[in-house]
């Protein structure tokens, strides 16, 4: 008997790494596999890519790029670590790496892609929000709801949940700023 308890740890081993090593599904808001799908992929909030590198993060540095809400994408590869992905239609591609402080990249990826996307002006927002939509900027007197459209999710470890009144993003590695919202949950100012 002792032999095949050696023979049996192995194997459970084998399955744990194997189980840990396999691709999380990649689905949108209502369960469209993203991986697998015949219908159009659109982006679901501005994204700021560093243009030359045509790199993005999960933290969500906002570069020098603009790729705007409801723009059409292919995706090329999904991996637990990274998606890379073509705007349709300017055949440009992009890469965005998981970072190590981001939780859950499946879960993180259903705010940014999706199947569907409904365009910035039939959306029932101000127009100061769409104008920081517009602009891919988070302005003074936006709604909580504005900002994350223009400029993405902040980062989950530096602003857990989003009815924080406080922000923070990052320009770069080095450089951050955080919205500050009032009472009524629009920007109060932007700090640097």
């Amino acid at each position: 008997m002792p032999p095949i308890k050696h023979l049996a740890l192995p194997a459970v081993l084998t399955t744990l790494l194997a189980a840990c090593a396999s691709t999380q599904p990649l689905e949108d808001q209502s369960g469209t596999n993203l991986v697998d799908t015949t219908q159009p992929i659109y982006t679901l909030v501005n994204l700021h890519p560093d243009q030359q590198r045509k790199r993005l993060y999960t933290v969500n540095y906002q570069q020098d790029g603009l790729i705007p809400r409801c723009t059409q994408v292919d995706l090329q590869d999904y991996s637990n670590k990274s998606i890379t992905f073509k705007e349709t239609k300017t055949d440009t591609v992009y890469t965005l790496i998981r970072h190590k402080s981001s939780p859950d990249f499946a879960k993180y990826l259903q705010g940014y892609f999706g199947t569907e996307c409904t365009a910035t002006n039939n959306l029932t927002l101000s127009s100061l929000d769409k104008k920081g939509i517009g602009q891919g900027k988070a302005l003074t007197g936006m709604t909580k709801e504005g900002v994350t459209l223009a400029i993405g999710f902040p980062p989950e470890h530096t602003t857990p949940s989003l009815k924080n009144n406080e922000w923070m993003y990052w320009s770069n590695r080095w450089n951050k700023f955080i919205v500050i919202f009032n009472d009524k949950g629009l920007v109060e100012r932007i700090q640097d």
